[in-house]
């Protein structure tokens, strides 16, 4: 999953998280202009995060926390730099894990997927169910992926 070069940590460090939301902040508030409000909110307080480093540079990240439904994976982001090379899905796949071992017993994952990225979230079996609806002026389709299925 990871190589020499790439490596995912939890970010738990006041430095780790502050490289956290720097990716945020350059994917959603810069390039796709999103509120900072509406980026950030009370539930990093409570969420897990990771970030992915390429080399020694942090340049993706993604958070995950447990909700009455199941695991919620929110925030995935890779810097423009650093896209296509499978990133958010190694995030993805790292929060699988991640969450499976502290969660044996949950095996439902949903997120809310910006339209553009679906076909990402659909490569790693997540499944569209709902309407779409808009999300800090984006639109998004929920998703989710059953993984005792």
């Amino acid at each position: 999953m990871e190589s020499k070069k790439n490596k995912i940590i939890q970010a738990i460090s006041p430095e780790e998280i502050e490289q956290v939301f720097a990716i945020r902040t350059e994917v959603f508030v810069k390039e796709q202009k999103c509120l900072p409000s509406e980026e950030f909110d009370e539930l990093d307080a409570v969420a897990k995060h990771y970030l992915l480093f390429e080399d020694a540079t942090p340049v993706a990240t993604g958070r995950y926390r447990k909700t009455e439904k199941g695991i919620k994976v929110e925030r995935i982001a890779t810097l423009e730099s650093a896209r296509g090379k499978g990133y958010a899905s190694l995030i993805i796949q790292h929060i699988f894990a991640e969450s499976a071992a502290e969660y044996p017993d949950c095996h439902y994952y949903y997120l809310h997927a910006q339209v553009s990225v679906m076909p990402l979230y659909a490569s790693l079996g997540f499944q569209p169910y709902g309407d779409t609806f808009i999300e800090a002026d984006i639109v998004h389709q929920a998703m989710a992926l059953d993984k005792r299925v």
